[in-house]
C-alpha cells in the first residue's frame, strides 16, 4: 500500500467538498461548548460532514462519544481511504480516493456498520455529481451533472422508490422533482411502442407535466407531516414484443398506489402506470387522490383489465382484497358521516372502531396491519378524549389483548397501550371535583411504568419526554435533565431523541456561545452573528399562546426603554402556518422586530435544536454571543439580567447557572404546544407533533 501521511489525507477531506456541514444550513442553531482537547481533530472534521441529499438515515455521533471514535487508513477495492470507526469497531464514514490523485472523491456514510449512502465525484473536480443510496437505504442512483445538489436524472430507482419520490414532490410542490420521474422523450423512443400506444402514453405524459402544480396545490391528502408508508400494486406484467406494434418486451405496473400515513391515518394516493426502462422505473401518469372504491373502476395503459383482476387476490400479496375494499368503503362512509354534526357520534365512532378492528384482522401479519392498528388507536383515543366515545378506553384495552394473539401483533401493543393511557387520563380530568395534583402524579407514575415495560418503543421516548417536561415546568430542571438524557442516549436518531438532546442543551445554555440564523416571515435572512456587539433577546412564541403575547407586550416596552442601548429582539415563531403568525402580529406592526419562522413548527430545526417543548422561551445574549440568562417567560428575573447587562461593566454581569434541582427564582409555567400539552393533558399524538 502506498503510504500517505495523515496530514495529507486531512487536507484531502478539508478541501475536496464544496459543502462543509449542517452548521451552514439556514435556520441552524449552533451551541458550542468546546470539544475535549484530546479529541482527534481529523475525526472531528470527518464527523462534521453530512450527505448532500436529505433524509439519509446515517449514524451520527454525540459530542460526548467523539473521543471514543478512531480513524484508520485502509485500501478497499483498490481505493485508498480514511475510515472512521466507533467504539464498537463499526465504520461510520469513509473518504476514498478512487483515481489516485490524492483528492477525496467518494464520501461514504454508514448505518449499523452498513454503507447506506455515497456522494461521488465522478469527474474528479472536487464536487459530487452522483448520489447513491445503498444497503438497507434503497437502490436510488441520482445524476447531478451541474453539481448544484439537485438530481437531474435517475440512473437507477425502484418502483417503490418512485412512489416515495412522488409523495415528496407533491408535499414540496416540487415540479422539477416530479418531472424527473416521468418517461422522457428519449426513453419513449427506447420503449419501442406501437403508434397507438405511443400516442396514448405521450398524451398521459403531457397531462402529467402540465397538471402537476395545479394538482399539488389543490389536493388535501399530502401535507407537510405526511409520510410514505407502503407500495401497493399487482405484480408487474410483460407486454411481449409484437403486441400492438411494440418492437420489444415492455415491463409495467398498473394502478400503483402509494399508501401514506397522515398522523396515524392510512390513506391512498393513486400513482397509476409505472414502466421499467433499464435499471430504473418511470412514471406515466399524473397522481390523483382516490376514494376507497374508485381504484376498482380505474384502468391501466398496458393492461386495461388489471384493476378488476385485483378483487380476488389475497391481501398478503400486497394487494387490496375484495373484503378490504368493502371495509374501506364502509370506513369512508363513516368518516363522511362523522363530519356531519347531526349524527349520533358515539354510535358512529363505535361503528368506525369495529370496521378498523376488522381491517386489522383482514391484514394480519402484513405491513398494512400496522397502519390500521395505528389508525384505530389514534381514532378511538381522540374520540374518547373529545368526550364523544365513552367506550373508547375499553375498546383500546380490548385491542391490546387482541394484538397479543395476531401475527406481528405484539410489537404494536405499546402503541395502543400508550394511547389508552392518554385517553384514561383525559377522561378522568373531565370528572367533577378532580384532585388534579393526584391525577397528575398518578399519570406520571404510569408513564414511568410504561417506559419500564416497553423500553424500546418510540412511545417510551415520548413518555420520558413528558416526564422530563413535567419536572421542568415544575421548576425541577435537574430531574428534567436526567429524563431528557435517558431519551437522547436511548433514542439518539429519533425525533424524540433529538428533542431531548436539544432540551439538555437548552437547560445548560447560560455561559455558552449561542448562534441563531434563519429567514423571517418576510423572507429576510437574520443571523445573530452578524448583528454586531448589541445585546439580543430571543423569544420563542406561537399565536395560540396567551402568555407569549403577554411577554411580547412587555418586550415592546423594553425595546422602547432601551432603544439608545441598541437592544435587539428576535422572535422565533413556532406556528405551522406562517400566515397565522403574520396575522397574530398584524404583519409585524404590533411587534416590530424580526420574527424567524420555518416549516414544521415544533418539528422544525429551530425548535428541535433546543428541545423547545413549550412556549414561551426567552434567551438573553450579550454582545459577544454568550448566553447571559435563559427563562421561559420574560420574567422579572430576565428583566433584571437585561438591566444589569446594559448598565453594568461586563465583568459584573456574570450570572452562574443554577444548581441542578435548585428551586430559587422558580419561573412561571410555560405553555406546551397544543397537541403535546405534556404536563397538563396528554393525547394520541407523539410529543411535539402538530396537525
Amino acid at each position: 500500500m502506498r503510504q500517505v501521511s495523515k496530514a495529507q489525507f486531512a487536507r484531502w477531506i478539508a478541501t475536496s467538498v464544496r459543502w462543509v456541514s449542517s452548521a451552514s444550513l439556514v435556520g441552524a442553531i449552533c451551541v458550542s461548548a468546546g470539544l475535549a482537547a484530546d479529541n482527534d481533530p481529523q475525526v472531528v472534521k470527518a464527523l462534521s460532514f453530512s450527505p448532500r441529499q436529505s433524509n439519509v438515515p446515517y449514524d451520527k455521533v454525540l459530542e460526548k462519544d467523539i473521543d471514543s471514535c478512531t480513524s484508520k487508513y485502509e485500501t478497499r477495492n483498490g481505493f485508498e481511504g480514511l475510515v472512521i470507526y466507533n467504539a464498537d469497531g463499526q465504520p461510520l464514514r469513509r473518504f476514498a480516493d478512487a483515481n489516485g490523485d490524492k483528492q477525496v472523491d467518494q464520501w461514504c456514510y454508514f448505518k449499523d456498520g452498513i454503507e447506506i449512502y455515497r456522494d461521488i465525484d465522478s469527474d474528479f473536480n472536487g464536487a459530487a455529481d452522483q448520489y447513491r443510496w445503498l444497503g438497507t437505504s434503497g437502490t436510488r442512483w441520482g445524476i447531478d451533472k451541474n453539481e448544484d445538489g439537485k438530481i437531474e436524472q435517475w440512473k437507477s430507482i425502484s418502483a417503490e422508490e418512485v412512489t416515495m419520490e412522488i409523495v415528496e414532490a407533491v408535499k414540496l410542490r416540487d415540479e422539477d422533482r416530479f418531472k424527473k420521474l416521468l418517461v422522457s422523450d428519449a426513453e419513449m423512443k427506447m420503449l419501442g411502442l406501437g403508434e397507438d400506444k405511443g400516442s396514448q402514453l405521450a398524451t398521459r405524459l403531457e397531462n402529467a407535466r402540465k397538471g402537476f402544480l395545479e394538482f399539488a396545490k389543490s389536493q388535501k391528502l399530502i401535507t407537510v407531516s405526511t409520510k410514505w408508508a407502503h407500495f401497493a400494486a399487482d405484480k408487474p406484467g410483460i407486454v411481449p414484443a409484437g403486441t400492438e406494434g411494440a418492437s420489444q418486451d415492455i415491463v409495467a405496473y398498473e394502478n400503483v398506489i402509494a399508501i401514506v400515513d397522515n398522523d396515524g391515518t392510512s390513506q391512498q394516493l393513486m400513482i397509476g402506470t409505472l414502466v421499467q426502462i433499464g435499471n430504473a422505473w418511470r412514471l406515466a401518469d399524473l397522481p390523483r387522490t382516490i376514494s376507497a372504491d374508485s381504484v376498482l373502476a380505474d384502468s391501466g395503459l398496458f393492461f386495461p383489465a388489471a384493476a378488476s383482476n385485483r378483487a380476488g387476490t389475497s391481501p398478503t400479496e400486497g394487494n387490496l382484497s375484495q373484503e378490504v375494499q368493502r371495509l374501506l368503503t364502509d370506513l369512508e362512509r363513516l368518516e363522511a358521516a362523522l363530519k356531519d354534526e347531526n349524527g349520533d357520534r358515539s354510535k358512529l365512532h363505535d361503528d368506525k372502531a369495529k370496521v378498523l378492528q376488522k381491517l386489522v384482522v383482514a391484514t394480519k401479519g402484513t405491513e398494512e396491519m400496522e397502519l390500521w392498528v395505528r389508525q384505530f388507536a389514534d381514532s378511538v383515543s381522540s374520540a374518547a378524549q373529545a368526550g364523544e366515545y365513552e367506550d373508547g378506553v375499553s375498546k383500546l384495552r380490548q385491542m391490546v389483548g387482541q394484538l397479543a394473539n395476531l401475527p406481528k401483533g405484539k410489537e404494536l401493543v405499546p402503541y395502543v397501550a400508550y394511547r389508552q393511557l392518554g385517553a384514561e387520563y383525559t377522561l378522568k380530568s373531565m370528572g367533577e371535583k378532580v384532585d388534579f395534583a393526584k391525577l397528575q402524579s398518578d399519570y406520571m407514575e404510569k408513564l414511568e411504568e410504561f417506559a419500564t415495560e416497553y423500553p424500546d418503543s418510540t412511545d417510551a421516548a415520548d413518555a420520558m419526554i413528558q416526564i422530563g417536561l413535567n419536572h421542568e415546568l415544575a421548576g425541577d430542571e435537574g430531574e428534567a435533565e436526567k429524563w431528557y438524557r435517558r431519551v437522547s442516549t436511548k433514542f439518539p436518531e429519533s425525533i424524540q431523541g433529538k428533542k431531548a438532546t436539544g432540551a439538555t442543551n437548552r437547560l445548560s445554555l447560560e455561559g455558552r456561545q449561542f448562534r441563531l440564523a434563519g429567514k423571517t416571515l418576510e423572507g429576510k435572512q437574520v443571523d445573530t452573528k452578524q448583528m454586531g456587539k448589541s445585546p439580543i433577546l430571543v423569544h420563542y412564541w406561537a399565536s395560540w399562546c396567551g402568555p407569549c403575547k403577554e411577554d411580547m407586550a412587555e418586550l415592546r416596552k423594553v425595546q422602547a426603554k432601551y432603544a439608545r442601548q441598541n437592544l435587539q429582539i428576535i422572535g422565533v415563531n413556532l406556528d405551522t402556518d406562517p400566515r397565522v403568525a403574520k396575522d397574530a402580529i398584524d404583519g409585524g406592526r404590533a411587534f416590530p422586530w424580526p420574527h424567524i419562522q420555518e416549516q414544521g413548527g415544533f418539528e422544525s430545526d429551530l425548535a428541535v435544536g433546543l428541545g423547545v417543548l413549550s412556549v414561551p422561551v426567552t434567551i438573553l445574549i450579550d454582545g459577544d454571543g454568550k448566553v447571559v440568562k435563559r427563562t421561559s417567560h420574560f420574567s422579572k428575573i430576565m428583566e433584571t439580567a437585561l438591566e444589569n447587562l446594559l448598565t453594568m461593566p461586563a465583568q459584573q454581569v456574570a450570572n452562574p447557572a443554577p444548581q441542578p434541582g435548585k428551586q430559587a427564582n422558580k419561573p412561571a409555567p410555560a405553555v406546551p404546544q397544543p397537541n403535546a400539552r405534556k404536563a397538563q393533558q396528554p393525547n394520541a399524538n407523539p410529543a411535539g407533533k402538530q396537525k
